[in-house]
């Protein structure tokens, strides 16, 4: 049986690359059966969203990353305003500690009504810079825990903290990981990898912010985790898609 896993999470869009010619060449992976394409701001959002619509096998959100400027309204807008059958999650969104936290958790609590009113689940960026005096994990789950979301939430490209990793589980969240569980100095992202139930764990690539060759990392990600976890790679694929197809149900689209 041929692997093929659901990529949670990458971005393909023309601030970083030639969206045609790149997807192209993700295409012709057999180790991909479908990806979901991530929006960092309106423009990205909704080249997102033509994107899913263009290719059966690549999937949008809609969401303002922490770190880049827009107006989670202008979301709401173009929901509306194209076909949004393939728009899986909201997000990404979230808190970094290296820009502005008192405007990212506006924009966060905004991303948390927009995705309860949409019925859909929330993409959570948390980064926690050296030397901060705040915990982007902690904040975030602070807001969770008072703006509960209804349809689920997953913590992309998890920073490890094994400190705030029950509290995301017993909230009801997930846990992606990707190319940084293969590094050298992968300690403490293997102990979360260890640690996270199988049945909240997903896979992503962060195309091309954390690898230049997704079907390479992708690979060593899924094997690393295989190996982890002491499953055999069938189990383990169909683990991880059935986790990916439970948190973003509109993948059966």
């Amino acid at each position: 049986m041929a692997i093929s896993v659901i990529d949670t999470h990458a971005h393909y869009n023309s601030c970083v690359m030639d969206v045609n010619k790149e997807f192209f060449k993700l295409r012709i992976n057999d180790n991909v059966s479908k990806v979901i394409n991530v929006g960092l701001d309106v423009k990205t959002s909704l080249e997102a969203l033509k994107l899913s619509l263009k290719y059966s096998d690549m999937y949008a959100t809609l969401g303002i990353h922490p770190l880049y400027s827009g107006c989670i309204k202008d979301l709401e807008l173009l929901y509306y305003k194209y076909n949004h059958d393939k728009v899986v999650a909201i997000g990404e969104t979230g808190i970094d500690t290296s820009g502005n936290v008192n405007e990212q958790i506006d924009k966060f609590l905004d991303s948390i009504k927009l995705a309860n009113k949409f019925k859909l689940p929330l993409i959570i960026h948390s980064n926690t810079i050296n030397n901060s005096c705040d915990s982007a994990h902690k904040i975030c789950l602070e807001i969770i825990k008072r703006y509960p979301l209804k349809y689920g939430f997953i913590f992309h490209c998890f920073q490890p903290d094994l400190d705030v990793l029950d509290s995301i589980i017993d909230l009801g969240g997930y846990i992606s990981v990707g190319s940084k569980i293969t590094g050298k100095y992968a300690k403490k992202s293997l102990q979360i990898v260890s640690e996270v139930p199988i049945d909240r764990l997903l896979i992503e690539t962060d195309y091309p912010f954390l690898t230049h060759n997704p079907k390479e990392t992708g690979y060593n990600t899924f094997n690393k985790i295989c190996e982890i976890k002491k499953k055999d790679k069938v189990y383990m694929m169909n683990k991880l898609n059935g986790n990916a197809y439970r948190l973003f149900p509109k993948l059966y689209n």
